[in-house]
């Protein structure tokens, strides 16, 4: 999608994003989220393990990416096959072993509804447990399986955007005469989205859900915006979907939620 001239302006904005700390969009991981978690204002980046609910329908959440915007320290150690972890802030120790309902906070054991678990080389920890012993409240937001922790006390809305997404290809006739690259010089890749920079800043990593088409991954996925689009104004996000232009004709238009996602 485009429309712009791909020259010194492009190589500027593509430098500006590489200075950042941003990923290029071919290499972002895109896949669903079966929970997903906001600490006020902010959805969390669950890179690699994510989110879900167990067997007695509580959210279990990677232990490090959560505790780490909660102001906690983190240290951990392997006893046997279970992971003993100790959090600590300026007002709080926290200590548990994967694999079992009892912690402590404080030296004083408690109790959990549901055992910590060790997966796959990472620890997950029931979220309730983890606001409790914080004393955060934490509200639910089940249209879109979003925790939110209200770290400030104050009652925070879910942190998306209904925004209006259509659906583009590599044809040269949908990129503005230009080969299959983004506005930023990059090879169009599942992950990349054209967008209004005035309403989104180019290079945002971003989490979109609640499209319906089968060339994208079932739930949501990760993508980066990376490009522009002539009609692309206002809340309308493009979504580049590797196929024909014919191929993607039934996407038509179609509601979907945005995410901008902290970094």
């Amino acid at each position: 999608m485009n429309k712009l001239t791909k020259g010194l302006t492009s190589l500027a904005v593509s430098l500006t994003v590489l200075a950042g700390g941003f990923l290029s969009p071919f290499s972002a991981h895109a896949a669903g989220m079966e929970v997903k978690v906001q600490v006020n204002d902010s959805l969390i980046h669950f890179p690699d393990a994510q989110p879900f609910l167990d067997g007695n329908h509580s959210t279990q959440v990677p232990l490090r990416f959560v505790t780490e915007k909660l102001g906690y320290t983190v240290d951990w150690q392997k006893q046997g096959n279970q992971i003993k972890v100790t959090l600590t802030n300026d007002q709080h120790t926290i200590s548990l072993l994967s694999g079992q309902k009892e912690a402590s906070i404080d030296n004083a054991p408690v109790q959990l509804d549901t055992a910590s678990q060790y997966q796959n080389g990472r620890v997950y920890v029931p979220l309730r447990f983890l606001s409790t012993a914080a004393g955060i409240p934490v509200q639910w937001d089940a249209s879109s399986n979003l925790a939110i922790l209200n770290k400030d006390g104050q009652r925070h809305m879910p942190d998306y955007q209904v925004f209006e997404s259509t659906a583009y290809s590599a044809d040269p006739s949908e990129n503005g005469g230009y080969g299959a690259i983004d506005y930023m010089g990059n090879p169009l890749a599942m992950g990349t989205v054209a967008v209004d920079p005035s309403v989104i800043p180019l290079g945002s990593k971003l989490y979109i859900e609640g499209y319906s088409f089968d060339g994208l991954p079932q739930g949501g996925m990760y993508v980066y915006a990376t490009d522009t689009g002539g009609s692309i104004k206002g809340n309308r996000l493009d979504i580049f979907i590797p196929g024909s232009k014919k191929s993607l004709q039934s996407f038509g238009i179609q509601k979907i939620k945005v995410y901008n996602i902290s970094n």
